[in-house]
């Protein structure tokens, strides 16, 4: 069981929001809390695999060629596009 303090003017929110939808302030803030604690946790996977590139890059140094690049991105949407390229 979680108790939330809300300030007056988010709660009021809350509440009409309720009414307009015909569902319960607590379903709302559920679902709410659901899609922030989802939306923090990509970011926080995307953060950990740029560090793990990041370190991978920093020890092989590999890397693909800025013309190879930008050959892969011309290609975009056309009927020869290339696939991405890799080290």
């Amino acid at each position: 069981m979680l108790g939330v303090r809300l300030d007056k003017q988010l709660e009021s929110r809350l509440t009409a929001l309720a009414a307009k939808t015909q569902r319960s302030k607590s379903v709302l803030a559920k679902e709410a809390l659901t899609r922030y604690i989802e939306e923090e946790e990509a970011k926080q996977r995307e953060n950990q695999l740029a560090e793990s590139r990041w370190e991978e890059y920093q020890t092989s140094g590999d890397t693909v060629d800025n013309q190879t690049m930008v050959t892969w991105m011309e290609s975009w949407g056309t009927e020869q596009e290339k696939p991405c390229p890799v080290k």
